[in-house]
């Protein structure tokens, strides 16, 4: 049965549209009567009174039929159509109908579905018969379905906005029966238990009939239902993390709430819940010492009786960055080179700068008590054993490194770098400490190897030229403007004394000497995480002084060593790549990472060139990597990368071109992380009074219930049809058969 249209009453009148002016009708009517009246009395003597009357009555009526036709007589039939009114079902379909539903085997989905299909004459079935059914599955956006995909609909989307969806439906349908536990919509639908849907809304004007599913009585359960934290913190320094725990279920019992950085614990503390649902907050205060990014976790340990456990954790990235640039620089003398170094560095707000001059050996006799020197010895122990990590940069200036650091503090500095520290080797006599420096564990880090001959040359002057790699590095690279840069470096003062090395495959060489042979004068490298840097001269200050010297000034040289430490501590203002991270990704779902490559950078590799191959890749938490793709973006430089995480948890993304490399984490949460899956039928309710609707409770009659809203809404349209009479085929027949039979009586009485 097709409810669109139903005949509700039929009936037929007739109708008149005169194509003649009323008089002229009036005087053709009289002019039939006469000429009726004149032909009686011509045939009366011959036939007598009856047969004259008979033939003249006759006459008189197939007169007056055509006349009559002038009237334009029509047959109006008349139908009245009802139209059903529509209903949409709207079918919540969020993560939460997932949970055990009220007095059925399975989900709240599956108790939904059981209110819809079931009993000897289903819900569904009834409306249909009576009304326009649409059918809805409640989602961002909402989608509407065919009544066969109810059965294999499955629980998992992130719900919608309740107002938006309905305001969607405004204008289409005239109710709306949503089947819902309310839990999708306490996070999402506008406003609040106390007052429903927002005033002026599209959906204020919809009446919305809400069917609870879920027991709200028996649900247990406590969640991380918020965390806020600063996406980036100082090292060192005090940060807070804030939390807001949701219990419900649980009333007068005290829950533990643990902070960990990634598997190491840092803090816990308490909350109580005094009502059966309430909401806790608490506050974490905690330094991170440590640079990078950590995945900072709020948890609370499962609970008797729980629903979910789930949503008992969440997970964020804090990035640690340092507020200055911690730098420990020791020279082994007073030297020019140590003074204009130390000048350069202090001459950097951002830079936090802890130097040491050794001006005597310990083997170095003084006759004076310890008490009364002012001089200190050097806190070798302190500096490489214990506080080492503190810093961000270790500048070792011409030392004889065996004479201060035993084996034990050069594997501390090794280890610095491995981790991601910076290291730099400043020239000199004693760079090499008399050869020994290959064999230590410094020398696997260096970037440069010592030659078989002298390793050190003073008294023959000699100039410095970029290499192809150090004309776009971004430590040489000092003027944007490629020909100028060069020309400055040419222009450089000479160097009195250099290094004589050579460069590993690890190395970098951005500065070589420019007499012949050529030895490497600047060599950049990395080791782990970290990265290194070899000066080969004890002259650099003649960079400053030098050009002062010429009437030029040392902005140049101050230049060199800003950006040299920038690299050295991966300033992330040199870098070639940056990476675009998204927000709150979850299990299960598309990750995607917008990634832009720098295209004026070298990395220890070399320069960047024009279409240069990009390695994008992800690793899980468990260290396994995970399949990706990497597509060019909108713009040049611009990709994007995409991966679809099985598993929760910090996943290390990581971006590698011929000129350098990024790693970034993101921490994928999971899909009931943060989701509180209380049935709120009262949220329900409250959504439906604000629309005119009601609240539906389980054991109601539905359609009785139903019936008054649709009545409503239920509008007619009036069919009419009409038919002139001349057209009929009766109204000639009349006009003949009166004229057939005239003639018929005027031939048998002799007339004819």
């Amino acid at each position: 049965m097709n409810p669109i249209h139903v005949l509700t009453h039929l009936m037929a009148r007739l109708t008149a549209a005169p194509i003649i002016p009323a008089w002229l009708l009036v005087i053709l009517l009289a002019a039939g009567l006469a000429a009726a009246l004149f032909q009686y009395r011509l045939i009366r003597r011959r036939l007598g009174h009856a047969k004259a009357l008979t033939l003249s009555l006759l006459r008189l009526g197939t007169y007056w039929l055509l006349i009559l036709f002038a009237l334009n007589f029509s047959l109006v039939n008349t139908k009245e159509h009802k139209i059903a009114p529509s209903i949409a079902i709207l079918l919540d379909a969020s993560r939460s109908m997932a949970l055990p539903g009220k007095d059925v085997e399975g989900s709240r989905l599956d108790e939904a579905r059981q209110i819809l299909l079931g009993g000897s004459k289903p819900l569904l079935t009834s409306l249909a018969e009576t009304y326009e059914v649409k059918f809805y599955r409640l989602d961002d956006p909402i989608r509407e379905l065919d009544a066969g995909e109810l059965s294999g609909l499955k629980p998992g989307g992130k719900g919608s906005d309740l107002n938006d969806a309905v305001g969607k439906l405004a204008g289409k349908v005239s109710l709306v029966l949503l089947l819902s536990d309310g839990a999708s919509m306490s996070r999402r639908a506008p406003g609040s238990p106390s007052n429903g849907l927002p005033d002026g809304s599209p959906a204020k004007h919809l009446p919305v009939l809400t069917i609870p599913v879920g027991d709200a009585d028996t649900y247990r359960d406590i969640l991380i239902s918020a965390i806020k934290a600063p996406p980036v913190a100082f090292r060192s320094r005090e940060v807070t993390i804030d939390a807001t725990i949701m219990g419900h279920g649980y009333k007068n019992v005290t829950v533990p709430v643990l902070l960990k950085d990634g598997a190491k614990l840092v803090t816990a503390k308490s909350i109580h819940f005094n009502k059966s649902s309430e909401s806790a907050a608490v506050s974490f205060s905690f330094a991170l010492t440590e640079l990078g990014t950590h995945t900072i976790s709020v948890s609370t340990p499962p609970q008797v009786g729980e629903s979910i456990t789930a949503n008992n954790s969440a997970d964020l990235a804090v990035k640690v960055v340092r507020d200055k640039t911690r730098i420990v620089m020791v020279s082994g003398n007073p030297s020019p080179n140590y003074r204009f170094m130390r000048m350069a560095l202090k001459n950097d707000p951002s830079v936090d700068l802890l130097s040491f001059v050794i001006l005597r050996l310990p083997s170095n006799v003084i006759n004076v008590p310890l008490q009364e020197q002012s001089l200190i010895p050097f806190p070798v122990d302190t500096l490489f054993s214990g506080d080492l990590k503190d810093f961000d940069l270790v500048i070792f200036d011409n030392l004889s490194l065996h004479v201060y650091l035993n084996q034990k503090h050069l594997e501390a500095i090794r280890e610095f770098v491995r981790a991601g520290g910076g290291f730099a080797l400043i020239g000199g006599p004693n760079l090499s400490d008399g050869k020994r420096i290959g064999s230590t564990s410094l020398g696997e880090v260096l970037p440069v190897g010592l030659l078989q001959d002298e390793d050190y040359s003073r008294g023959s002057p000699s100039g410095v030229r970029l290499t192809s790699a150090g004309a776009v590095h971004p430590v040489t690279r000092l003027l944007a403007d490629k020909t100028l840069n060069l020309k400055l470096w040419n222009e450089m003062p000479k160097l009195d004394g250099i290094n004589l090395l050579k460069a590993r495959d690890s190395g970098r060489v951005l500065l070589e000497s420019a007499a012949s042979p050529a030895y490497p004068v600047l060599t950049v490298g990395g080791y782990g995480k970290g990265r290194v840097l070899t000066l080969a001269t004890d002259f650099s200050w003649k960079w400053d002084a030098g050009m002062v010297a010429r009437g030029g000034d040392n902005w140049a040289y101050l230049r060199f060593v800003e950006r040299a430490v920038r690299w050295l501590t991966k300033d992330p203002g040199l870098d070639p790549i940056a990476m675009s991270l998204p927000d709150k990704p979850e299990e299960g779902q598309d990750v995607e990472v917008k990634v832009s490559v720098g295209e004026n950078y070298s990395g220890p590799s070399g320069p960047a060139r024009a279409g240069e191959a990009i390695f994008f890749s992800v690793f899980s938490p468990q260290g396994v990597k995970l399949l990706s793709r990497l597509k060019a973006g909108g713009a040049s430089g611009e990709y994007i990368g995409s991966f679809r995480p099985e598993k929760k948890g910090p996943h290390r993304v990581r971006v590698e071109t011929r000129t350098g490399a990024l790693e970034e984490t993101v921490v994928v949460g999971g899909q009931m992380e943060g989701v509180d899956a209380a049935p709120h039928h009262e949220l329900l309710g409250s959504i439906s009074a604000s629309t005119g609707g009601k609240l539906l409770p389980a054991g109601r009659d539905l359609m009785k219930e139903i019936a008054p809203y649709m009545d409503k809404s239920t509008k007619s349209f009036v069919e009419e049809r009409e038919k002139p009479l001349w057209s009929l085929p009766y109204a000639l027949a009349f006009v003949v058969a009166f004229l057939a039979v005239e003639w018929y009586l005027r031939r048998r009485w002799g007339l004819a």
